[in-house]
């Protein structure tokens, strides 16, 4: 700022240079910062920190209730699926009872049938044995063993 033509005051002239000299060194300031590139990446590094921090805290938090509702998912179903694979066990026992019922009813029929044949061959080997006592009892001995022994494995426990 320059004084008018002709305008004589010490003091505004002071004054004026006072104000010259305060804006020279706004601008002063103002060129310093912008050249300060040391200051200028702090002030954007701290900035993309800061942007980063929170996106991780973000992502963070997305990912734990992800993680929370899937697990809710996967326990439902495990829990359904347990509860299928019980049934289905159930079921199969029971098929299985059923089977068992039945074979054992048919062994024993067969059990039956094998002691009924055993009594027959003993008859008639306790006949051939009165006729011919010797021979014949130590193979009699022999065969009722045997039946004994087979009616006992077939035999249901």
């Amino acid at each position: 700022m320059s004084t008018p033509a002709g305008s004589s005051d010490p003091d505004q002239t002071r004054r004026d240079i006072q104000h010259t000299r305060a804006e020279l060194g706004d601008t002063i300031a103002a060129l310093a910062t912008k050249t300060d590139v040391r200051t200028r990446l702090r002030t954007k590094t701290t900035t993309a920190s800061d942007e980063l921090r929170q996106r991780v805290t973000q992502a963070g938090q997305s990912a734990k209730t992800t993680a929370v509702q899937r697990s809710g998912m996967l326990s439902q179903k495990a829990s359904q699926y347990a509860t299928s694979v019980k049934q289905k066990a159930q079921q199969a026992t029971t098929a299985m009872r059923g089977s068992a019922v039945g074979g054992a009813q048919t062994a024993g029929k067969a059990g039956s049938n094998l002691v009924a044949s055993a009594r027959g061959v003993t008859t008639r080997i306790g006949s051939s044995v009165r006729a011919k006592p010797k021979p014949a009892l130590a193979a009699a001995g022999a065969i009722a063993t045997l039946a004994v022994v087979a009616y006992r494995r077939r035999r249901p426990r």
